[in-house]
């Protein structure tokens, strides 16, 4: 396992009780992330098929596209928080001795994870504003799109906050699956 700075991660992601208990909630958004993004990387390249050899374009296609991306930047977001992908400036908190440097972590924890629970609970009054309204060419109604929104900010509060509590526990704060631990390879550079 390689470790990053002296934050740590873990390859197995049900090494911690934590993390074993988030397990099938994480590997439900992951596939549901997968699939959408299969969709979503699919349906350009079926609309040009049908357009151009069969004169047969699927009506809507860009929107649905459209639609599926917003739903993946949204479900996908937990993973970006609990494997530590998210863009993180830790040159300077790094430097700080060891008790501040956890201070420092709880301290962005607690407001990332507020910042996540007001997005998700603007999220669900918008949701509440919208539930007539569609979209235009598909008809697609407005609280889905938000739905994923909503999903994808709760979630990534509850991670926050598991961040905060391996942080003040001194665990590793990152979970890695083994397909995406980094390889030597990956350091060539």
């Amino acid at each position: 396992m390689i470790e990053h700075a002296d934050i740590g991660s873990h390859s197995d992601g049900s090494v911690l009780p934590i993390d074993r208990a988030m397990r099938p909630v994480r590997m439900i958004f992951r596939w549901l992330s997968l699939a959408l993004l299969a969709v979503m990387v699919s349906l350009p390249f079926l609309q040009i098929i049908l357009r151009e050899f069969l004169a047969r374009p699927i009506v809507g296609a860009e929107e649905l596209a459209r639609f599926m991306l917003i739903c993946l930047v949204f479900v996908s977001l937990p993973h970006v928080v609990y494997a530590g992908a998210n863009i993180r400036l830790e040159e300077l908190i790094g430097m700080l001795p060891r008790r501040g440097l956890v201070a420092m972590r709880a301290v962005i924890a607690i407001a990332t994870a507020a910042v996540f629970a007001v997005a998700a609970t603007a999220t669900l009054a918008a949701i509440a504003g919208n539930l007539n309204t569609t979209t235009p060419t598909m008809r697609i109604p407005y609280w889905i799109f938000l739905s994923s929104a909503f999903a994808g900010f709760a979630l990534a509060a509850i991670e926050t906050v598991l961040l905060l509590i391996k942080t003040l526990a001194g665990q590793p704060l990152y979970v890695l699956y083994p397909s995406e631990e980094p390889t030597e390879d990956s350091f060539a550079l």
